[in-house]
């Protein structure tokens, strides 16, 4: 019987894209996007302007959330470092507090455990869990490993029958619904309710950039814009590293490939859109939105041609930050927009307080991040920008030291050993076009944020950690891919979902009614 009041802790959804800036959602001010399901939780939710990544690649970011821990805390540099599996997470942490715990779709876990808390995995990762891909910082970038990242994604961009990501995402959302249904079942047969926390993850809109023929189609007539500032800027070091890295400065992207590529990247942004109706309207049909909080964000962002870069990896605003949306019940989630800087790292001690848990003591877990929550309550309570500090890290492929960004308010600081540094004032250059590291104006702005970064990091050592790291992996890779392999990847578990045992009673078990 669908319910009609909120009971207790809520069910949480939290629906991660991958890759997806906030910069290309109808939300956050594109009028050529096409997200109304996204568009639509946000007008009723809270909307975190300014919400940050801590890494702007993959498996250390979705590490870094399910933990409150930065990628250098954990030890998670890159994409083929694995996650330890005594690292508590919120799926630990809410598990532990009575919730049933499933994750359906991609985290990019490195390592033999693919579930990291979760209850239940129902579908494995579209990439391998192996340590495939560890980055060498002594190899130089006109020499790119296999996997690296490659210009070539750009010039094959546009509509697709099948993709492997295609058939993931279409897996992910069927397995969601399916899930869904069986936590209408459990409570059902229980007689009682039990809380859930549900992480959907769709591998959209990361590239290749190749969407269905239909979400292709739907900006047959739009006017995407073009990046607005192309140029690679001057100097920046980090960003021609990375253009070599791919390739770009080899072979730069003429304006058609960049014009089909960012209509192949919206597409893909209305197909993810399309996923996020599809789940809401089936917690709508099985009674449990009333109870249910949903969380929309990404594990990094895009640049999509903004200053001659594509995919992440970059400290500026199109690569770090994310999308961040909180929809649920009236007084539980406010509604509204808010400007202060939040991170990834706030998602696990959001979840802790909707399920009225208290942190973990911080001497075992040094979280470092505040409930997107309580976020909201300071900044109507008057907390300024500048009153919280957010870190982003790199320490991944296409850099050869640590790359540690500060963000303070308006102001934005880059810093790279061997590279100069990079300032940016958001409030009047929001595009981060100049660079004011040294322009006296914001000398006592820069001496501050500079002393932060050397008070928080020992860059020396961090080098150091992650050279050796790499070090490490590399023969541990190279040793586990001689003679026979045995992958790390998940295989889900076969599932008894349709009639076995007894007729009658799996055919009742199995009904959920419209009324």
């Amino acid at each position: 019987m669908p319910r009609t009041e909120r009971r207790g802790a809520p069910n949480i959804v939290l629906i991660q894209a991958d890759q997806l800036a906030p910069h290309y959602i109808g939300a956050y001010g594109d009028e050529a996007a096409r997200t109304p399901h996204i568009d639509e939780l946000a007008r009723e939710g809270a909307v975190f302007d300014r919400a940050y990544c801590t890494t702007p690649l993959c498996a250390p970011s979705r590490a870094s959330m399910l933990t409150g821990r930065l990628p250098s805390d954990l030890g998670c540099y890159d994409n083929g470092d694995d996650f330890a599996a005594t690292e508590p997470t919120f799926a630990h942490l809410l598990r532990s507090a009575g919730y049933h715990t499933a994750l359906v779709g991609r985290m990019h876990f490195i390592g033999p455990d693919q579930h990291h808390g979760f209850e239940q995995r129902l579908t494995t990762d579209v990439y391998p869990a192996d340590l495939d891909m560890v980055p060498d910082w002594d190899r130089p970038l006109d020499q790119p490993l296999q996997w690296y990242h490659d210009a070539a994604p750009v010039f094959d961009a546009g509509a697709a029958v099948a993709t492997v990501q295609q058939d993931f995402d279409d897996e992910v959302v069927f397995s969601t619904l399916r899930h869904l249904n069986d936590r209408a079942r459990a409570d059902q047969a229980a007689g009682e309710r039990q809380p859930f926390l549900l992480v959907t993850s769709f591998i959209h809109p990361h590239d290749p950039y190749e969407p269905p023929a239909e979400h292709w189609e739907r900006f047959a007539d739009v006017d995407i814009p073009a990046p607005a500032h192309p140029e690679v800027p001057e100097p920046d070091p980090h960003s021609h590293r990375l253009r070599q890295m791919c390739g770009f400065d080899r072979r730069p992207p003429g304006a058609d490939d960049t014009r089909r590529s960012r209509r192949a990247y919206y597409g893909a942004v209305s197909y993810v859109d399309d996923m996020v109706g599809r789940i809401r309207a089936r917690l709508t049909s099985l009674g449990l939105a009333d109870d249910t909080v949903i969380i929309v964000t990404s594990d990094h962002g895009d640049m999509l041609g903004e200053k001659g870069l594509w995919f992440k990896m970059s400290p500026y605003e199109q690569s770090s930050r994310v999308p961040m949306i909180v929809h649920g019940p009236e007084g539980l989630v406010p509604q509204g927009r808010f400007a202060n800087p939040v991170s990834l790292l706030d998602v696990l001690p959001t979840l802790l307080e909707l399920a009225g848990e208290e942190p973990a003591d911080e001497s075992d877990t040094p979280v470092r991040g505040v409930s997107l929550l309580e976020s909201a309550r300071r900044e109507r309570r008057g907390a300024r920008p500048t009153d919280r500090d957010v870190l982003v890290e790199y320490l991944a492929e296409g850099t050869h030291r640590p790359q540690v960004t500060l963000v303070r308010g308006p102001f934005k600081l880059v810093v790279c050993p061997g590279d100069p540094d990079q300032l940016f004032d958001l409030d009047t250059d929001p595009d981060e076009l100049r660079n004011r590291a040294d322009d006296p104006d914001l000398a006592e702005i820069a001496l501050s944020l500079r002393a932060e970064v050397e008070g928080r990091y020992d860059l020396a050592a961090l080098e150091d950690s992650v050279r050796s790291s790499q070090r490490r992996r590399r023969v541990v890779a190279e040793a586990l891919s001689t003679g026979r392999p045995r992958p790390w990847d998940l295989v889900p578990e076969a599932q008894q979902r349709y009639v076995r045992g007894d007729f009658w009673d799996a055919l009742g078990y199995g009904q959920v009614r419209a009324d």
